[in-house]
Formats: structure tokens, sequence, C-alpha cells
């Protein structure tokens, strides 16, 4: 059946989906961004008035099923001048940006939606979602993806309607709040005919919890050495997946990175949901090793093993990856340098504004989210209040520092009240 669909966001995620949408569906639609306030969706507006269409081009010809192009019903300029005839609200910006976005929208347009599709959530984000509609429209299906389905970029800074999808995702998951969705079923088949296998699990706290993000990203970014390059910089690069000193990964970055993901575990086994192995789920579904450097026995024993034979495990996960074990070594047996990725620091917009990198400001909201569900479930935290403490002693420092120049409200220490307050309502409700 014909549906109207409302993407969320202009930015390349929602381009390429609006793209697929248009060439594997007979849904109408149209996309919403904030051109009256935010510069980047001014932009992008003016881009599309210019050009009236949208463009995906691919890095690989093996992905040329995303590629193409799409002109939509409509651009909204504004979230308040959406109208109110959408059947699904596709959310294609950031986890954190959630409840700001369905509350911008009318109330008689929230009432109309049926279907919410959270492509890029954080642990939690459903609930967050749910709550949102609770009174307008309690009975809302809210779908979860994993996460996004690919890596895709604006091609260039003048002409962000055209986008490039360098990679896919080997695998993602997704969970809807019903056990029968027709629509969920729908968006597996789309992602089907673009070659994505998809996996429906039983709960959408599930799917959330399948993006080993959630458990590597605080580790990584929220060290003492990785906070100093983003927020101080570093005379040479500094890089997210080398050793120390090359990079932040210790022995006890590596112990951190496990005891954050014991505490999402204990979640998890609190509201009944399937743990993840961690070992497994970054191997087989992120980036494999050569089997001489691990087997697979060890992999699949991993949730089983005390805790130094897990952290040592973890240790040789990234050892193995810190060139592409698969690529081809040159004349001087030098493989492809893998794990040579950069920290980004912190940078001034166009307007002199400092603003904090996509990571760890999204790591911050999402360690924020996993330990307000954990306190309404009264499990305790300790690796996930450090983390957060040690994040926000680098947030007041920089201010500190920089007392005369103007930093954007990421820098404010935050407790994300709202967002947390939804999920422990909805915890409550349940429990």
């Amino acid at each position: 059946m014909k549906k109207s669909v409302l993407i969320a966001g202009t930015g390349p995620v929602a381009v390429q989906l609006a793209v697929l949408f248009k060439t594997y569906t007979t849904h109408h639609v149209d996309m919403v961004g904030r051109s009256d306030v935010s510069a980047k969706a001014q932009q992008f507006w003016q881009a599309y008035q210019n050009a009236q269409q949208l463009e995906v081009q691919v890095q690989n010809d093996l992905h040329m099923s995303l590629a193409g192009t799409a002109t939509l019903g409509r651009l909204y300029e504004r979230y308040e001048a959406v109208e109110p005839h959408y059947d699904v609200l596709v959310l294609a910006c950031t986890a954190d940006a959630y409840s700001q976005v369905i509350q911008q929208l009318s109330p008689a347009v929230r009432q109309q939606l049926k279907h919410v599709v959270l492509v890029s959530p954080t642990f939690g984000s459903h609930m967050v979602v749910q709550q949102q509609f609770s009174a307008e429209q309690p009975n809302i299906e809210v779908i979860s993806f994993s996460t996004y389905l690919g890596d895709t970029t604006v091609s260039h800074p003048e002409t962000p309607h055209r986008v490039l999808t360098k990679g896919i995702k080997k695998h993602l998951y997704i969970g809807t709040i019903y056990e029968q969705s027709d629509f969920s079923q729908e968006i597996i088949d789309l992602l089907s005919e673009v070659q994505i296998p998809v996996t429906q699990v039983a709960h959408p706290l599930m799917a959330e919890s399948r993006n080993s993000s959630l458990y590597v990203h605080p580790a990584l970014f929220m060290n003492k050495h990785a906070l100093k390059a983003v927020f101080e910089g570093m005379t040479v690069p500094f890089y997210v997946y080398k050793l120390f000193p090359e990079g932040p990964i210790t022995m006890q970055l590596i112990a951190e990175m496990r005891q954050m993901w014991q505490e999402v575990m204990a979640i998890l086994k609190h509201l009944n949901i399937d743990t993840l192995n961690l070992l497994k789920f970054m191997v087989k579904e992120n980036y494999p090793l050569r089997p001489e450097t691990m087997d697979d026995d060890r992999i699949e024993a991993f949730e089983t093993l005390s805790a130094i034979e897990q952290e040592y495990l973890l240790y040789v996960r990234y050892t193995g990856i810190l060139i592409d074990p698969f690529s081809e070594p040159d004349e001087n047996g030098k493989y492809f340098d893998f794990s040579a990725v950069p920290f980004k620091e912190v940078f001034r917009n166009e307007e002199g504004v400092w603003q904090i990198p996509r990571m760890p400001n999204e790591d911050y909201y999402r360690t924020q989210m996993m330990r307000g569900i954990a306190q309404a479930l009264n499990i305790s935290t300790p690796m996930m209040d450090t983390l957060i403490q040690r994040y926000e002693a680098q947030l007041t420092a920089f201010q500190k520092a920089h007392p005369n120049d103007r930093v954007s409200t990421q820098f404010q220490i935050q407790s994300f009240e709202e967002d947390i307050n939804s999920i422990a309502k909805l915890l409550n409700s349940e429990g």
C-alpha cells in the first residue's frame, strides 16, 4: 500500500534513504530540515532548489543498487511547517535530536503518523521516541535499526544534495515494538533489494544493542590520551585504533572497554534480552581477523572466559587489525595501514564558535542514556560513571582555558534529563 513518508534530516544519510525509498517503493517521499536555524541545512535547501533532485553515487561498483537520483514531493525548510498527512517518519538525524525533532512537529502531524523508523539510534532511543508520542499517538509503531546501513558522505561541501556511499554494513538488525509488522518486513525486503542482509530481532532494545560503537567508542574516545588529542591537540597525528604511544590503546583502555560491555550486558540480562558476545560481534560482523591470529573456539567461548582472558583476546583483536590483514603487502612487505584513523580535534565553525567532533560528542550522549537505563533498573555502573566524569572534567577545563571564546552548547555539562526520564517512565510502567 502506498504510504506518505517524511524523512527528518537533510544530511547524507537522509539523501541516501530518500533515493532508496523513491527507487524501490511507490511511496510519496518528502524531507524536512532546519534551514531556518542551521547554515548547513540552509545550504542544502538552496542546492536542492537549484538542482531539483538528489543524487547518490557509490565508491564500489558492487554497491550500484544504492546509486541513483530522486526528486522529492516537497522539501520543508522547518519542522513547524510540516503538514499533517504523513504515515511514516524516518528519523535520519542524530539520536540526541530525536526528542527535539518530534516536539517541533505539530500535534496534528504526530496524530497522523503510524510508524517511526530510527535509522541510527542509541541504546534506549525507541523508549524516548515512544514516550514522545504517548499523548497524541500511543499506538505508534517504533522501529529501531542497529545502525545506519553504510558510510555516506557529502561529495563536495557546495553540493550537499549529491552524496557518496563509500561502503555498506555486512549485516543489520531491526526490532519493532510490535511482534508482527508488515511495515518492518517491507523495510527488510527493501534492503534485500540492495543486498544488505537484515535480521529481525524480538525487541528494539536488542537491535539497538547490536552496535559495537556502544561498547568500543566510550573507551576509545573518553580516555585521558584521546581527550587530550581532541580538546588540546597534538603536535603529530594521534590515531584512534593504534596502540600507545601512536594511539590510546593500553591495557587499561581494554579493561575499561570490557567493563563497559559488562555493564550493558547487566542491563540486557535484567530485561531478559539476549546478551552479546562482543569479541564475536567485532570479528564476524565488523573487521575480520586472520584465523592464524585467533581461532574460532576462543571467539565462541569469549563470554565464558575470565576477565583477564577476555581482556587479552580484545587486545589481540586490536593488534590483529593494526594493518589490514587481508591486504596485499607492497615490495617492502608493508600492509595497508588500516588503523591510521586520526582523532579529530575541536574546531571553530563558520561563525567562529567552538564545536566538538561527532566522536566523542555522540559518545557522551549514548553513555548517559545507558547509565540512565541502568539507574532506572538499580544497576550500578562504575565504569560509565568514570567515563562521564572524565569527559565532563575535560569540558570544564576547555571552557576555563578559553574564557573569552564562543563555545557551542556541546561544551555544557548535560544530564539529558528529559530523555532519561522518558526511558525511566516507560521502564517503570512495564515493570
